[in-house]
């Protein structure tokens, strides 16, 4: 189902390798049902409201509102009759992430969370900015050349940092940076290996600290401990599976590195208290619905 997980050639038709696109979005164009897609998307909501949905959280939008989707995130966008939203589309290629990882490693917290909605009071001004910079993008945008490209991009790094830095709490807690960088390894790692690599031990080890250590800075960070790190990615990686793909409990099982089909049932009963039948059939309910 292409539309469930949508590429950026998909807005982008012939210009297969453009790797950013403006689109505007109604009533009429917009994708009502749960998906996913391989690039970001940033959302500034002109008029009216909506209802968003990402990654199984529920937020509301009214005019002036922000939202930021990250790459193979799920979410759903319903608006208003009267509602109307420009997004910007771009791959990771145009906003580095070793920038996130390096010079802005203190801003990188649950930096999902944060910018996923902000609302028009923590936007202020900036959502004039984001407007008028979305004005310069299309105007550049009519006649391309490879100088103007990378003025685009400049501009939506731009536009995103302005994003991050409107947040109230980017950046206000103070932190160790060693602490900061070990704590988004760990999650680089657990992003990275959650499908075959489940015990805390292993990722103690790569980053070369004890587990008393790991614990002590996940609960400072995230109030959780690693192991629940972990299964907090799984579940909800297994939970975008469930809802969108129809693949069999078994190939699941296979692909997210469980012995068996059995311990997959379990470990669904166990964190979700129902089973993987009735936990897929409600997730595809949610992802159908208007």
């Amino acid at each position: 189902m292409e539309h469930r997980n949508q590429q950026l050639s998909l807005y982008t038709g012939e210009e297969r390798l453009l790797n950013f696109h403006i689109h505007i979005l109604t009533p009429d164009n917009v994708l009502q049902e749960l998906h996913r897609h391989n690039f970001f998307q940033i959302i500034l909501l002109e008029c009216g409201e909506a209802d968003h949905a990402i990654d199984f959280r529920e937020y509301h939008l009214e005019q002036g509102a922000v939202s930021v989707v990250f790459p193979r995130q799920m979410h759903r966008l319903t608006l208003s009759d009267d509602a109307r939203a420009t997004v910007v589309m771009f791959d990771e290629t145009v906003f580095c992430s070793e920038m996130l990882r390096n010079e802005l490693k203190d801003y990188n917290i649950d930096l999902q969370q944060k910018i996923n909605h902000l609302m028009p009071d923590a936007c202020g001004e900036v959502f004039a900015e984001l407007k008028e910079l979305v004005a310069q993008i299309r105007r550049l945008c009519d006649d391309l050349n490879p100088v103007r490209k990378m003025q685009v991009k400049l501009m939506i790094k731009i536009m995103l940092l302005k994003i991050i830095d409107c947040h109230p709490d980017t950046g206000s807690q103070p932190v160790s940076e060693s602490d900061t960088s070990l704590y988004i390894r760990f999650r680089e790692k657990v992003d990275a290996g959650f499908y075959n690599r489940r015990k805390v031990n292993q990722y103690a080890e790569e980053l070369g600290v004890s587990v008393k250590k790991l614990t002590a800075v996940c609960r400072l960070y995230c109030g959780l401990s690693p192991l629940e790190v972990i299964h907090e990615k799984l579940s909800l990686e297994l939970k975008k599976v469930l809802a969108l793909d129809d693949m069999t409990f078994k190939e699941i099982a296979f692909t997210f590195g469980f012995s068996s089909q059995s311990a997959l049932n379990k470990y669904i009963e166990q964190k979700f208290g129902m089973t993987p039948l009735a936990l897929k059939t409600r997730l595809k309910e949610v992802a159908r619905m208007k």
